[in-house]
């Protein structure tokens, strides 16, 4: 009797059940972003700083194309796998030479592929053999990118590697300046995705590069260093290590590569409706598509991914919000019926008293 008596006074009524799905109504109200215009799309609106990059000059020499492209192709005659397996010259150090190879369609696809070979390793290239010293010519980096320069380099001397290696690790440490090309301009974002990763993973996956740098120290494996994130192998296949080791940007992708313990560990970061990700990877997709298809958040991302919080539909959100509503309305006029059954019907006089009327 006692467990029985306390398994009824512990069971929730109607009434209060009722009362708490309401309570749930009212205090979530409608579907985040519901009714109003995205905020995504002003947000996007802000292309990567390119400040320099693309320079916006017109061709004054419209046969330059062709000449450069048969510039190159000297180079390249050396300078490929066929040049290595078929050497033009002979007397050539083909060993030293299959290490210095390139291949011409993914330089012609990448962000200087319009430029001559000659424009950053200069005329000390032009002649063969090379003239002495000719490396020491070579242009830097800032020379041609002097306008986001004077972000990246404060950014990138505010980073962990120049902090540890100094003035040894240049641009060129990471990026390959024959193959590479601004993600803002690879159409996909997996493509994005494996082009800078591979930049990362060029030391970080090797242990051979990596002890060049840090000789000292044991390369750590990342599965372990990343032990803490769930479903690694779709993490790294669809997010970007710099999505997570810098700062959140005002323009563009920082360049400041934060410490291990400053990396982001907040899923919610990326997996709510006003997420990193759209803030970096994906900020394209959503500056140049529609975001309200079919009533999904960050619409234009379900072409290649679908995020967890971060595409929820306003549409099955309003429909489980009347489900539970009308799930509420029922269980009251439950109540309501219940009561009126069980309220005692009007009294009646007793039959002396009708007969002394």
């Amino acid at each position: 009797m006692i467990q029985g008596f306390r398994l009824r006074r512990i069971a929730p009524k109607p009434f209060f059940v009722a009362f708490f799905l309401l309570a749930t109504l009212l205090i979530s109200g409608l579907p985040q972003g519901f009714g109003s215009a995205p905020a995504r799309a002003e947000e996007a609106a802000s292309d990567d700083f390119s400040g320099g990059d693309d320079f916006g000059l017109t061709e004054a020499d419209p046969e330059l194309p062709a000449k450069i492209r048969k510039w190159n192709a000297d180079c390249l005659s050396c300078h490929s796998e066929d040049g290595v397996k078929n050497p033009p010259r002979a007397g050539m150090d083909l060993k030293l030479l299959a290490t210095l190879t390139q291949d011409a369609h993914r330089f012609e696809m990448g962000d200087h592929g319009k430029m001559a070979c000659k424009d950053c390793h200069t005329e000390a290239y032009v002649p063969y053999p090379h003239l002495p010293k000719a490396k020491e010519k070579i242009k830097g980096c800032i020379e041609c990118h002097q306008q986001p320069a004077k972000i990246i380099e404060p950014e990138f001397k505010a980073s962990v590697h120049f902090k540890e290696l100094g003035a040894s690790f240049t641009c060129l440490s990471c990026h390959e300046a024959h193959i590479m090309k601004k993600a803002s301009k690879i159409g996909s974002a997996h493509m994005a995705t494996e082009q800078d990763n591979t930049q990362c993973l060029t030391c970080h996956g090797d242990d051979a590069t990596y002890a060049k740098w840090k000789p000292k120290d044991k390369r750590p494996d990342m599965a372990v260093a990343h032990d803490w994130l769930p479903e690694q192998d779709l993490h790294f296949a669809q997010v970007r290590c710099m999505d997570c080791h810098t700062p959140v940007p005002e323009l563009t992708l920082s360049h400041t590569v934060l410490p291990k313990e400053k990396a982001v560990r907040d899923c919610a970061a990326c997996h709510s409706d006003d997420g990193e990700l759209g803030k970096r990877l994906y900020k394209k997709m959503l500056r140049d598509s529609d975001d309200g298809w079919g009533g999904f958040r960050n619409a234009p991302w379900l072409g290649e991914i679908y995020v967890m919080g971060a595409n929820r539909n306003q549409w099955l959100e309003l429909s489980a919000l009347a489900l539970v509503s009308l799930t509420a309305v029922a269980i009251l006029l439950r109540l309501l019926w219940r009561r009126l059954r069980r309220s005692p019907p009007a009294s009646t006089p007793p039959a002396s008293h009708r007969e002394d009327r």
